[in-house]
């Protein structure tokens, strides 16, 4: 089942279980009859941790190269997928690695820069937002 969800890039348990146990094919592939119940997602992470990096490494690798050696794999093309995801993280709680700068301190010399000498929590947001070249 964990090879099913790494071919057909099933990204969790709940994922893997779901279309092992809809689909009659994969049923069959895997030995379960109608009747039988599938593995359910917390099986299959369990055994997912048991598995060590590399042993997961090596048997996908196997699998690869016998599905090669029958022909049965055909292509030369490796897709990569690059979504872009919003972080979800509080701009207070961010600190900088190279100097170890909060967001405040980080803010409050720009903030003197364009004239309020003393800024409020308040003025710090409005400073950010009109910075450019923010990445």
């Amino acid at each position: 089942m964990l090879m099913v969800g790494y071919f057909e890039v099933l990204r969790s348990e709940r994922e893997i279980d779901w279309r092992c146990a809809d689909s009659l094919s994969l049923r069959a592939f895997l030995g379960y009859d109608l009747s039988q119940k599938t593995p359910d997602r917390s099986t299959l992470c369990q055994i997912r941790q048991r598995l060590d990096l590399e042993t997961h490494q090596e048997v996908v690798t196997f699998v690869l190269k016998v599905l090669a050696e029958k022909r049965l794999l055909k292509g030369k093309t490796l897709g990569i997928d690059a979504t872009t995801m919003e972080a979800n993280a509080a701009m207070k709680s961010i600190v900088r690695r190279d100097t170890g700068e909060g967001y405040e301190s980080f803010l409050e010399p720009l903030a003197r820069e364009s004239g309020i000498e003393t800024p409020t929590r308040a003025d710090l947001p409005r400073i950010d937002k009109k910075r450019k070249n923010k990445a």
